[in-house]
């Protein structure tokens, strides 16, 4: 019976379980969203605890996870950050299951965080980025600038840029429910961006690798309000994020003297924001990688990769 590795992430919005085998290749990546009313922008986290063991209990009642192999090593996401302080009730659950899941079938268990399982995950298709380099955590609850030093299975985060006020998801989403699309709404935005014809003079706001999100909102609801046609306003939301992130990035490169940057969270999946992010870094020599398209999301499949490394590491 072959060996396997089990990855539990409970975000906000999404229910995440993963496994990989010894070689690393991913043998299950199951997701699903948490459902949030019309016209809400959210969920609250009582009511996130509460659809993720849902979620997880018809995950395992459904996956005959012995069918994959022997459970050797399971890692969950206790936190949103590797910093102290970090907390959110929605990652106990994936820290309750997975300390359950693991003593059940006799595995070890290793703690994670939220962000660390978006950095592994980015790097299952960017191997080769190198031990120090720049990362872009861009999502629906998130926008924070990191310099990350990754060794083996040693990872050290420091934020060096964030955003002071709201993410760039969440500009996205409260402006796609405003226009009457569901939460999420940046799969709607994206589509409605790409009939747009033009780009409205969205002003921006950098202050060296720091950046503000509110004033976009507020420009862009004020369009909705003026009458301005719908996809003209979701094709200068997208393109004022990317200019908003690769001008904080400029910054964040010169100051750290580090010329590659990894990018993931929600928001990457946007094809718009990648592309202009990539063509606007690379004017600066700044090489863009970014986390496949199956990795930018909410997902497990980093901490199932970790769990792999970790147990392997301690049994050479």
């Amino acid at each position: 019976m072959r060996c396997v590795f089990l990855g539990i992430d409970t975000s906000c919005y999404t229910t995440s379980v993963a496994l990989t085998d010894v070689t690393g290749r991913i043998l299950l990546n199951q997701r699903k969203m948490l459902p949030v009313k019309p016209g809400a922008c959210g969920l609250r986290q009582s009511d996130a605890v509460f659809e993720h063991i849902k979620n997880l209990s018809d995950f395992f009642e459904q996956l005959d996870l012995s069918s994959y192999g022997t459970i050797k090593a399971v890692c969950a996401s206790e936190a949103p950050r590797p910093q102290a302080g970090s907390y959110m009730p929605v990652f106990l659950v994936s820290k309750a299951f997975g300390q359950s899941l693991a003593s059940a079938a006799g595995a070890a268990y290793y703690p994670s965080t939220h962000q660390e399982g978006h950095l592994f995950s980015a790097r299952i298709d960017n191997p080769d980025l190198g031990e120090n380099y720049l990362a872009v955590h861009l999502s629906g609850g998130t926008g924070e600038i990191l310099c990350v030093c990754q060794q083996h299975t040693a990872c050290q985060i420091e934020i060096i840029g964030k955003t002071l006020d709201i993410s760039a998801g969440q500009v996205i989403d409260r402006v796609g429910v405003k226009m009457g699309y569901p939460f999420p709404a940046g799969n709607y935005i994206e589509k409605l961006a790409q009939s747009g014809r033009r780009q409205l003079p969205y002003k921006i706001s950098v202050q060296d690798t720091d950046f503000n999100f509110s004033g976009l909102e507020a420009q862009a609801l004020r369009s909705l309000e003026e009458g301005v046609p719908e996809p003209d306003i979701a094709l200068s939301i997208q393109h004022a994020v990317a200019k908003t992130i690769a001008q904080a990035l400029i910054h964040a490169a010169k100051k750290k003297n580090i010329c590659h940057v990894l990018l993931f969270g929600g928001v990457i999946v946007n094809e718009y924001i990648r592309s202009t992010l990539r063509q606007m870094l690379s004017q600066q020599n700044i090489a863009a990688f970014f986390a496949g398209q199956a990795y930018s999301g909410d997902n497990a499949c980093g901490l199932a990769q970790f769990a792999r490394n970790k147990f392997l590491e301690e049994h050479e």
